[in-house]
């Protein structure tokens, strides 16, 4: 693997322990050079980014995320979240603050996704 492949793979165990590996090995098993995009672009070069915090970064992510109605990713990054230290009450505000701009279903799918990934990483 390349470096910025082993960089962005040691930032993204970091960010979301097991939940993330559990997600990631279909993906590494089946499309390994998806893996060697992520994990080596994203996670190694873009998430790397200094400009902004792994927070802002983060709640970016979740709102366009939700914005796009795409929520199958939702759970990891709310792990990686709370695990860079943004709670669930900020979480929360964050998808009312949404609301009025994306519409109520798809702030109500997050929230599903929310609890849901609560109870797993429980």
């Amino acid at each position: 693997m390349g470096n910025n492949i082993n960089i962005g793979l040691d930032h993204f165990s970091n960010l979301s322990g097991d939940y993330g590996a559990k997600l990631l090995a279909p993906i590494e098993e089946n499309f390994p050079e998806l893996t060697e995009f992520i994990m080596g672009t994203v996670y190694g070069d873009i998430f790397k980014n200094s400009t902004i915090g792994d927070d802002w970064k983060e709640i970016a992510i979740i709102s366009s995320l939700i914005t796009m109605g795409q929520f199958d990713q939702l759970g990891l990054h709310y792990v990686m979240a709370l695990h860079v230290g943004i709670t669930v009450e900020q979480i929360k505000g964050t998808l009312l603050h949404l609301t009025p701009c994306v519409g109520l279903p798809k702030v109500i799918t997050a929230f599903n996704v929310l609890l849901s990934t609560l109870e797993e990483i429980k």
